[in-house]
């Protein structure tokens, strides 16, 4: 029998496209490895409520409520948002509702908040309401009345 050098297996080159295909599929791991990590809820033990119709900026008489954020801690719901006049009088909220509900709009919850300063013009405030015993994180949506006094000038 002869020995045929033909039949010999080559040597694996590592050459310059094998190197590009490395890095290629190596920042195609690092980048969905980051993705992963910073869609990942944080980890405090809180319910978020992500209804895109409850978080979404609404405008009343003039006032903007955004960064509206709604959570649960195993006990109570607490609902964060920015209020910014957007008019270009100072408003006095002396009394305004957080009307929660759900998808079917039946009402979940009516908080009745008060307000004892004015809102000048372009400013804003954040307001943090705590509602107890009730679990929002699956309400689907926020209403707002407002009771104003534009004409206030305190």
């Amino acid at each position: 029998m002869e020995y045929n050098h033909n039949n010999r297996k080559k040597k694996f080159k590592f050459n310059k496209k094998h190197l590009i295909i490395v890095v290629v599929i190596i920042i195609i791991i690092i980048v969905l490895a980051l993705i992963r990590i910073n869609h990942k809820t944080p980890d405090d033990g809180l319910k978020y409520n992500k209804n895109k119709s409850f978080t979404k900026t609404q405008t009343v008489k003039g006032i903007v409520f955004k960064n509206i954020k709604c959570t649960f801690d195993g006990k109570d719901s607490t609902i964060s948002y920015t209020m910014i006049n957007k008019t270009n009088k100072k408003i006095y909220l002396n009394k305004y509702d957080v009307i929660v509900k759900d998808k079917n709009n039946n009402r979940l919850t009516r908080i009745s908040a008060h307000f004892t300063d004015t809102l000048d013009p372009n400013k804003s405030i954040d307001r943090i309401d705590k509602i107890v015993g009730t679990d929002l994180s699956d309400a689907y949506y926020m209403e707002l009345k407002l009771n104003t006094d534009k004409n206030s000038d305190a």
